[in-house]
């Protein structure tokens, strides 16, 4: 495997070799400089190797060094707004607009079988038109073009799915998206998606984490929580990317994960948390992690995980983790 690390000698992330990462330039106080390694997810497309989801706070993050902001239609018009606001926010104080990556999603309907049955037919209720969806995010978001857009999760038939996706498709020659791609996709799905579709999926984001790397079942799949998805994605120059990455979906949860005597083993090796040695076993992997918090120093210290080097025993000891 191999790849491109420009001035990041301190850290040893391993990366597929289908991931460029490089380092990012200082930014403007007050905010702290974006110290985040980048992905390159498609041409020309660099993203944060960890981005923040669905908290409150999105300013309190770009503060604290963050640059990737994670959102979706299914989160709330407030929380799209806020999302938006943070963008502008930062801008406004110096922050380039260029340094700073947002990632959106929409619907896919119908959406049962990931969804729920009862609260997939709620959802999509009013949502089964993609190009309004695409359109509604933008309007809230308030924002000229997002980074990434992601089909949130598969329709609950690959031709509805694959609808959808090539109404996203557009964006990205229009500029209103640098990259598309996908969400909770499991292998199987992926495959047949990437056989009917133009633009390849840059991204497929899907939960995974120590102890929730197997497939656990929800609502009866796995939905790409799985290695057999993250290979597929690296056998397709698709970048993997990983919600819950502290073990929401792991079985027992992120304290099972957190509580784990080789996670504080490891921890405790080098000087660090529970936490950090969670984010770095997935970043370090070349995944792009997704975490929340509203805590600054949560946030804080979700950055500063970068700072660990875990060893080959280790990462191999963290993958046993069940």
């Amino acid at each position: 495997m191999s790849f491109a690390l420009v001035g990041l000698s301190a850290l040893a992330l391993l990366a597929p070799a289908t991931a460029s990462i490089v380092e990012t330039a200082p930014a403007a106080e007050p905010f702290a400089p974006d110290s985040v390694p980048r992905i390159e997810i498609a041409p020309g497309v660099l993203m944060p190797a960890m981005n923040f989801g669905d908290q409150k706070n999105h300013t309190m993050a770009i503060e604290q060094g963050a640059r990737g902001l994670d959102t979706a239609n299914v989160y709330g018009d407030p929380q799209q707004r806020e999302v938006g606001n943070a963008v502008r926010a930062a801008i406004a104080m110096g922050v380039p607009r260029s340094e700073i990556f947002v990632t959106s999603k929409i619907e896919c309907c119908p959406g049962s079988g990931f969804c729920g049955a009862v609260q997939g037919a709620a959802l999509c209720l009013t949502k089964q038109n993609a190009t309004h969806n695409i359109q509604h995010d933008f309007d809230v978001l308030g924002l000229d073009y997002v980074d990434l857009m992601l089909l949130h999760w598969p329709c609950d038939n690959m031709d509805a799915s694959v609808a959808t996706y090539k109404a996203m498709e557009p964006l990205v020659a229009s500029g209103k998206a640098k990259a598309i791609g996908v969400s909770n996709f499991n292998a199987s799905a992926l495959a047949e998606l990437l056989s009917r579709v133009t633009i390849k999926p840059a991204i497929n984001q899907c939960a995974f984490s120590i102890a929730g790397h197997t497939g656990i079942p929800y609502h009866g799949l796995n939905w790409g929580r799985d290695d057999a998805t993250r290979e597929l994605c690296e056998a397709n120059n698709i970048t993997y990317s990983a919600y819950s990455p502290l073990g929401g979906w792991a079985m027992g949860g992120t304290s099972h994960v957190l509580s784990d005597p080789t996670v504080n083993s490891v921890a405790a090796a080098h000087n660090s948390t529970a936490a950090a040695v969670a984010l770095r076993w997935v970043t370090q992997q070349g995944i792009v992690a997704v975490t929340s918090s509203d805590n600054p120093a949560h946030v804080a210290g979700d950055l500063a995980s970068f700072d660990l080097t875990l060893t080959d025993s280790e990462m191999a000891a963290l993958a046993k983790v069940a």
